[in-house]
């Protein structure tokens, strides 16, 4: 380990300051000034050590913290330096690894139980509410839900907290992936359920999911249009269908 290299160095150094001493008092001084000398050489080595240890491991928030430390304790040090020369890639890896954590929260998995004396299996689904731009002030609010039935099968629908959409009796909504053009997809709003509008496609819009950051779909709610985003990434596919199971 770094921190043992340094040890030995600092041990010399306490040596040459008692070497000069002529009374005990000077003594003890020159003894606790190499004495906290070498502890703080070691801590200095054992941070750069960790940060290294914490790199190779993949644990980048981790490193940041060793790293930021080190830079308080010894910001011209050599070892300062030495860590210096990979944390802007150690910061952009930390920066990823937060933002995936981020969108991966966005998102809900549940099961709802079928209602007592029904048989028909459970309900199981991936939901995700439109991003706060999507939703003026006093405006419903909506969301994505996939869902998936053993009996009725697959599903995929935005479903609003108050209002209707205006799609009677079936309408066609544009669909942007990403930044590419946009597609028309054909939709269902339920008699049953009118806050929900459903997607023919569903298979389409559930595989886009593992390649594309944000889904926004324009349509139109209660006569006026709306335009609703939804940042997917974190989208997880293994959470979904362990669910399923």
């Amino acid at each position: 380990m770094i921190a043992r290299a340094l040890i030995p160095a600092t041990a010399a150094l306490l040596a040459l300051a008692l070497a000069g001493c002529n009374n005990q008092a000077e003594l003890d001084a020159a003894a606790r000034t190499a004495s906290n000398q070498i502890e703080r050489s070691a801590a200095i080595g054992a941070l750069a050590h960790d940060y290294q240890q914490a790199r190779a491991a993949q644990q980048w928030d981790l490193a940041l913290s060793y790293a930021n430390t080190l830079q308080r304790l010894a910001p011209n040090s050599a070892l300062a330096n030495t860590v210096q020369a990979t944390l802007s890639d150690t910061t952009i890896h930390a920066d990823e690894v937060r933002d995936r954590q981020r969108l991966a929260a966005l998102w809900s998995y549940d099961v709802t139980e079928p209602a007592s004396g029904v048989s028909d299996g459970m309900w199981v689904s991936a939901s995700i509410h439109a991003d706060s731009n999507s939703n003026p002030e006093g405006s419903a609010s909506a969301k994505l839900v996939l869902r998936h039935h053993p009996k009725w099968g697959r599903s995929a629908a935005i479903v609003l907290d108050q209002g209707q959409f205006d799609c009677a009796p079936a309408c066609k909504v544009s669909v942007k992936f990403d930044d590419q053009p946009a597609r028309l997809f054909a939709a269902t709003k339920s008699e049953q359920n009118r806050q929900a509008l459903t997607f023919d496609d569903e298979r389409t819009i559930r595989e886009s999911l593992d390649k594309i950051r944000a889904i926004t779909i324009d349509t139109s709610i209660d006569g006026k249009p709306r335009s609703l985003s939804f940042d997917v990434g974190g989208f997880d596919r293994v959470a979904l269908e362990r669910q399923m199971q």
